[in-house]
């Protein structure tokens, strides 16, 4: 099980522990239609944020999740989350995952710095061998960026989950080796200097 307090921080962004006081400003950000075409979740009302975090605190309990919330530094609010999914220290490896932000802040440095923060600490304090990505195959924004990071395709998850529409998803999942953390993180680097 990860500590209570993993709290990471870059030049734009803060990646704060997620908990039920951050629910109306997850909401706040959250309600926006296209941020969930390709999400087993939508999230319309308070009470879906709600559902949300009841889960994500429940997974955080028993060791399987790991969910942040991620502060833009230069608005002082709330533009997403991100989590630690699929926990195995044992295994030493994990997903990041559940990822998503408010669509002003799209193309701009958030992401980047958000997967910097979550793969440094994976891989520098965590000591890890491994960590996944998944995106639904449709998803070119989303599929180019983690290419993009270095990130290897693996294959993928032919019908793995049922999004919120019905729609039946396949998932496109890649990888980062700890072996290939050095060469991601210079690439991630450079990405965040210009």
């Amino acid at each position: 099980m990860l500590e209570t307090q993993i709290i990471l921080e870059g030049k734009r962004v803060r990646l704060i522990p997620a908990s039920y006081e951050h629910l109306n400003e997850l909401f706040m950000a959250s309600n926006h239609r296209e941020i969930w075409t390709y999400s087993p979740s939508t999230i319309s009302k308070i009470e879906h944020m709600e559902k949300v975090m009841n889960k994500w605190m429940e997974s955080k309990e028993q060791g399987f999740r790991y969910p942040f919330v991620i502060f833009d530094k230069n608005t002082n609010e709330i533009v997403g989350s991100s989590s630690y999914l699929d926990i195995s220290l044992h295994n030493r490896n994990l997903e990041i995952g559940g990822t998503w932000l408010n669509p002003k802040v799209w193309r701009t440095r958030i992401n980047t710095e958000c997967k910097y923060l979550l793969l440094k600490y994976g891989f520098e304090d965590l000591n890890l061998v491994r960590v996944q990505f998944r995106t639904d195959t449709r998803n070119d924004r989303s599929n180019l960026a983690i290419q993009k990071i270095g990130a290897k395709f693996e294959g993928s998850f032919r019908q793995e989950m049922i999004l919120h529409d019905g729609y039946i998803r396949d998932s496109n999942v890649y990888s980062i080796l700890d072996n290939e953390w050095v060469n991601v993180k210079e690439k991630l680097l450079g990405f965040l200097l210009n």
